[in-house]
């Protein structure tokens, strides 16, 4: 069966292994005998007795279909889990990529607001006017990125389109691997 169905089918044994476990907890675990103490047989008969609120079965037979549900869910999982070992390698790349892609894009926003030259006003402390005020003089001020061109590798336009093209190949293989990858398992008959 393929990954996604096999998701599919453990969420409704998971369902199903819920329902079984609330109509249980439901259900009195004691059978009571009024007057005179049961046989033997009679005892057996009354284990054995299908009940309407379970849906028409005994008791021992809810719970022991419960037990082979949460072992089924135990199998669906180890073998989802075998198959997805790639997946979470393409998920675990992804998340890579995305974080190296914001730091990129942050980058480059604050690349764009650095001005080449700009200036400042500072008090001329030398040069006081005829009140002994200072004056302010306009001084220019440089500005340059942190960072040197090409620090990472390429150009941070660069760097993004190649970030960029990285995400989509590891998301369209992502996608075939979700699409095609199934798993070796059979669900037991007569649990769904």
């Amino acid at each position: 069966m393929t990954l996604q169905k096999a998701m599919r089918v453990r969420s409704e044994l998971k369902k199903l292994a819920s329902s079984l476990s609330d109509l249980l907890e439901k259900t009195p675990y004691e059978i009571a005998f009024e007057k005179n103490k049961p046989s033997e047989e009679e005892l057996v008969a009354k284990r054995e007795e299908k009940l309407a609120r379970l849906d028409g079965e005994s008791y021992e037979d809810v719970v022991k279909k419960l037990f082979k549900i949460s072992d089924a869910i135990y199998e669906l999982n180890v073998a989802i889990e075998k198959a997805n070992r790639t997946g979470h390698e393409l998920l675990y790349k992804e998340s890579c990529l995305k974080a190296k892609l914001n730091y990129v894009n942050y980058l480059m926003k604050s690349e764009r607001n650095i001005r080449a030259e700009t200036y400042s006003y500072e008090p001329d402390y030398e040069n006081p006017d005829a009140n002994g005020n200072y004056k302010r003089v306009k001084v220019p001020v440089y500005t340059y990125s942190i960072l040197k061109d090409e620090a990472l590798g390429a150009s941070l336009p660069g760097l993004q389109k190649s970030l960029l093209k990285e995400l989509e190949e590891v998301r369209d293989d992502l996608a075939a691997f979700n699409a095609k990858s199934s798993i070796d398992y059979v669900v037991p008959e007569g649990l769904l």
